[in-house]
């Protein structure tokens, strides 16, 4: 018999709103709020606010509680496999989800007003003989690529057949595999399931990033964490070296 909870939690979906997909370390994971589950989960977390109040949920729970997966819509911040939290704000996820929304918020908040915020072009042109040229601040760059998307994590596996691949996030919240480093064939080395190659950004899109991401694995030597750029470069540098 279905459970009268969740069907009444159902109905009243649309007083919930998906605020954020994120993920933590093993070591980090935290109790998922279902009334009727309780497990631990690390990936995936689903923070909802519903009726004012906000809701971290694993994502078996998220469907089951509103339908589907994609019943309330792209989240606010993070997508796909989730943002990757560093330590202190897995803290605030357990101790503080308000306060961890709140921070994303403000990351936001500040980016936009970057976005939004026109400076002058000061050097190369004379305020008396011309007027002032006006340019716009965009978002930091943090890899080689101008799609990837602000603040988002990537995550790199070494194959045993000797490539490498990075996980990377658009800035539509599609993700992408991307030969690292690139190299002759990249574009017919994986099955189907990978999806269709985009040349613009050199890389597949992928439709399934789960089963994508397991395939992989079970072909890999190794992988690093999910993390910022220059993280997972260091980290790449450091394997590199030791496996040298």
């Amino acid at each position: 018999m279905p459970d009268p909870e969740l069907n009444a939690v159902s109905g009243v979906s649309s007083n919930a709103k998906l605020m954020a997909i994120v993920s933590v370390d093993h070591t980090d994971r935290v109790r998922c709020g279902q009334p009727t589950c309780g497990h631990s989960v690390y990936r995936r977390i689903h923070v909802v606010r519903e009726n004012g109040k906000l809701l971290v949920l694993g994502s078996t729970c998220f469907a089951n509680r509103y339908g589907t997966e994609s019943a309330l819509g792209k989240a606010n911040f993070g997508g796909g496999e989730g943002r990757k939290l560093s330590a202190e704000e897995s803290q605030l996820l357990m101790t503080n989800t308000e306060g961890l929304v709140a921070r994303f918020e403000e990351e936001e908040a500040r980016v936009q007003e970057l976005v939004a915020k026109p400076v002058l072009a000061s050097s190369q042109i004379s305020p008396v003989s011309a007027p002032p040229r006006l340019t716009t601040v965009t978002y930091p760059r943090e890899t080689p690529w101008e799609w990837v998307k602000p603040w988002s994590s990537v995550i790199y596996l070494k194959l045993r057949d000797g490539s490498g691949w990075i996980r990377a996030q658009r800035k539509d919240d599609v993700q992408l595999l991307v030969p690292w480093p690139a190299f002759d064939g990249w574009d017919e080395a994986l099955p189907p399931l990978f999806g269709q190659v985009d040349s613009g950004c050199g890389g597949y899109a992928l439709p399934d990033v789960v089963e994508a991401l397991m395939y992989l694995r079970n072909h890999a030597e190794w992988e690093t964490k999910p993390g910022r750029w220059k993280d997972v470069m260091t980290e790449i540098a450091i394997r590199m070296a030791v496996n040298s």
